[in-house]
């Protein structure tokens, strides 16, 4: 499989910790949807990452229906989703508010870093980084105790829930490390701490 996309994106991040820590052997091409568009635009109109080509030539999107697919591919006994109906909401909440988090930490930094100086509206920016903050925030709120001191989001193992919540962690700590921190999100700290430096994370390092 291939996997396209640059690391600084926190989506193309997460497929590649799935797939790392799904032992799924795949290429990595690390393109930018600012600077390689036409390349991108090869695999598809959209013009997004991640894409993943599979073995057999066809290319997802979306990093939802990606992992998804991932999940399939190795079956319900080794997929990172729960097992258990029960299980679904809570997992479902921390992966809706993960997400969400990162979709607004994306937006502050294009409008920031992207847009001609004389078009830059620094207050939407920073309204999408208090977004993102507060969708943090939330997960803190909902983390078991004992989160990364062996304690996970869903059924007590690692779940897509917990990568994104690492990656979601580690990017509000490049943004704005004034506001997430261990002192202001212990639990998400813990569970970065004891995640970030394996290999699976280490080796997606933006």
């Amino acid at each position: 499989m291939r996997l396209v996309g640059a690391f600084i994106s926190p989506f193309v991040r997460r497929v590649a910790v799935a797939l790392n820590v799904l032992e799924l052997p795949f290429e990595h091409e690390a393109l930018s949807v600012v600077e390689n568009r036409s390349e991108i635009s090869s695999y598809n109109d959209l013009v997004r990452v991640p894409s993943l080509v599979l073995d057999d030539g066809e290319v997802m999107i979306d990093s939802n229906q990606i992992l998804a697919e991932l999940d399939r591919m190795v079956g319900p006994e080794r997929a990172l989703c729960p097992r258990q109906l029960d299980s679904l909401r809570a997992y479902g909440q921390i992966l809706a508010y993960a997400t969400g988090a990162l979709e607004k930490f994306v937006a502050a930094f294009y409008e920031v870093s992207r847009r001609p100086p004389e078009t830059v509206w620094p207050e939407w920016a920073a309204r999408c980084k208090a977004q993102a903050i507060g969708g943090l925030m939330a997960m803190e709120a909902r983390a078991p105790e004992g989160l990364g001191d062996g304690a996970y989001f869903s059924e007590g193992r690692l779940t897509h829930a917990d990568i994104a919540a690492v990656i979601a962690y580690q990017t509000g700590v490049r943004t704005d490390p004034g506001a997430v921190n261990p002192a202001s999100l212990p639990r998400l700290a813990r569970l970065t701490t004891a995640l970030g430096p394996t290999p699976a994370f280490a080796a997606t390092s933006p």
